[in-house]
């Protein structure tokens, strides 16, 4: 069985990666993770909406809904947590704080 190593890809230095704090409740959680504001435009209707991709074992698979997640100085709100092809990966939408 084929298993990928992120650690690479995650790496704030060399990688793709922000340096984030997932806040579980008052227990904060340093991890890394891929951080993208897009503009979206639907149906004439323009906007953003925030999203960062992350490895699953950083975010628990259940009680993540409402929690805090910060990136740099900005601080959102997780609304959705969708796992991305086999599952090693997740994509949270994301709520400006």
């Amino acid at each position: 069985m084929f298993t990928e190593d992120l650690t690479a890809f995650y790496d704030p230095l060399n990688g793709f990666a922000s340096a984030a704090v997932y806040d579980a409740a008052g227990a904060n959680t340093a991890l890394n993770v891929i951080f993208d504001e897009p503009h979206l435009e639907m149906v004439d209707i323009g906007g953003t909406n925030p999203v960062a991709r992350a490895r699953a074992v950083d975010i628990p698979a259940t009680g993540w809904k409402g929690k805090t997640l910060t990136v740099g100085a900005a601080s959102f709100t997780i609304e959705a947590r969708q796992p991305i092809d086999d599952g090693a990966e997740v994509l949270l939408q994301l709520q400006r704080s």
